[in-house]
């Protein structure tokens, strides 16, 4: 049977959520002015990584387009601005999904989301440490004769910078996925370290096509934290699963 006070919980539940998105969309136009500002020092940082390398091959950037100096700056401003905004985001998020959740539930979400743009954060450092090594690489003599001038779009070379420190701040979310998938009684942490095999076969390909570089030293740069990664979460899953026993005490019968 409907009660009487369901839609007005409804409609309450709706403006909230209009309130809260509202004020992520502002956070985010507040991120992209700030990144419009700060463009020269976010640009330098951003394409350190790709520019380095590619000067040290003696090749060089260029625009093609008279309004593609322009765009640039309007893609690089909005992806530091959504950077910028995330934590605000974030808390808008957590606001409105809190107050649903029992205690034990937000006890266990809580560290989540921080958790998860710490690993995002040190993923995007690790592909700072290996994109050069692959820009060197294929820039190399091996793939590139003598003599053959380097020319490279600038705009379409952001996209894939951005592409490649997005996919490894997206591996370093494995941790939040298993863990994710334990509390909804998905996976178990036995499972998970009855199919190590699997998982490291699994880590390995994932490795091989996020750091195209043929060299098993790079390859290892990403795997090595991915494995450490799985099996820091199976340890953790077994603490806290005893600790949540423990806590509740015993069930036998006296």
């Amino acid at each position: 049977m409907v009660k009487e006070d369901e839609p007005i919980e409804l409609v309450t539940h709706l403006e909230e959520l209009r309130a809260r998105i509202i004020r992520s969309l502002i956070y985010v136009v507040a991120g992209v002015a700030a990144g419009w500002v700060l463009y020269p020092g976010i640009y330098a940082v951003l394409m350190a990584p790709l520019a380095d390398p590619i000067r040290a091959a003696g090749g060089r950037l260029r625009i093609g387009m008279l309004t593609e100096g322009f765009m640039l700056r309007f893609q690089i401003s909005a992806i530091a601005g959504v950077v910028i905004a995330l934590p605000g985001i974030l808390f808008e998020l957590w606001g409105f999904v809190a107050p649903g959740m029992t205690r034990d539930e937000r006890r266990a979400a809580a560290p989540l989301l921080p958790a998860a743009s710490a690993l995002f954060a040190v993923g995007v450092a690790l592909g700072y440490v290996i994109i050069p090594r692959f820009v060197s690489f294929m820039l190399s003599s091996a793939f590139v004769p003598a003599g053959v001038e380097k020319f490279f779009d600038l705009q379409r070379q952001v996209g894939f910078l951005a592409k490649l420190l997005f996919a490894f701040g997206l591996c370093f979310q494995l941790p939040i996925v298993l863990i994710f998938l334990i509390k909804a009684g998905i996976v178990s942490p036995e499972f998970l370290a009855a199919r190590r095999r699997e998982a490291v076969i699994a880590i390995l390909i994932i490795a091989a096509v996020v750091t195209p570089t043929f060299d098993v030293l790079t390859l290892a740069i990403l795997a090595v934290p991915m494995l450490v990664l799985y099996e820091g979460t199976i340890w953790y899953a077994r603490i806290t699963d005893r600790r949540a026993r423990a806590s509740s005490g015993p069930t036998t019968d006296r």
